[in-house]
């Protein structure tokens, strides 16, 4: 007999996270079973330096409910997330850092707001630390993603979940059989791009508020490096002065 697909899969894209990645793992999947949701640790190992390749083999071997794909070279956040949203088996995908960067049970929240949306939007409860630069990106990319694009949501950088559906339909409306639907992978910006084609989809967008950030407690940080900080600029004014945003 067939076993059904998940409800969720949990996306972990790890790049040299050998000191994080176990407790995500156990933590994450630990609290999902304890909510009754049924759910798979989908690990893709960013063509780690470090263990973090071996160790993500030998979590898979533990638990069935641990899958890991392994890329070559290392691809950024948004090559990892091209590639769990082609493997994933569940019926909803979220994204979490192997630092994990969002309080466990918060994880309610975003299933219970799940049932009257398409995209369930996180924003982060606090900025404490942030550099007044890294304040002032964020900000920027808020303001611009808003304006441009006529966006009503408040953030667009932190821990979304998507329905699968979306995903797919981004694949099949933006994308091609060798053309991911996920145009700007190379830098951040893709979150925001996947947020702005499901809107003009006609998808439901739902904020979920105040959800409770947790520090990295090991390894280093990738995200504000200045030039993916210049790449996600570029990204963003290339979407909108093409017009691409505007086909649905």
């Amino acid at each position: 007999m067939a076993v059904p697909p998940p409800f969720l899969t949990v996306f972990i894209p790890a790049y040299n996270e050998e000191a994080n990645l176990e407790n995500c793992v156990q933590v994450v999947l630990a609290k999902l079973e304890a909510l009754g949701v049924s759910a798979e640790a989908l690990i893709v190992d960013d063509g780690s330096r470090d263990g973090t390749a071996a160790l993500a083999d030998r979590l898979a071997q533990q638990s069935e409910k641990v899958r890991v794909v392994h890329h070559p070279e290392n691809r950024g956040i948004g090559g990892a997330f091209v590639t769990a949203a082609a493997q994933a088996r569940g019926e909803w995908l979220i994204l979490i850092p192997a630092d994990l960067a969002l309080e466990p049970d918060e994880l309610r929240r975003y299933l219970q707001a799940a049932a009257g949306a398409d995209v369930v939007v996180g924003l982060r409860s606090d900025r404490a630390d942030y550099t007044w630069l890294r304040r002032l990106v964020s900000w920027t990319n808020i303001f611009l993603v808003q304006r441009l694009f006529g966006m009503k949501e408040r953030q667009f950088q932190y821990i979304s979940m998507y329905r699968m559906e979306v995903l797919r339909q981004i694949q099949a409306k933006y994308g091609g059989a060798d053309r991911p639907g996920i145009r700007y992978w190379r830098s951040a910006f893709f979150l925001a791009e996947v947020l702005i084609k499901a809107r003009r989809l006609g998808y439901r967008l739902v904020e979920v508020e105040d959800v409770r950030y947790v520090p990295r407690q090991a390894g280093r940080a990738t995200g504000a490096h200045p030039r993916l900080v210049l790449r996600t600029l570029h990204d963003l004014l290339h979407f909108w002065l093409t017009g691409l945003w505007r086909h649905s």
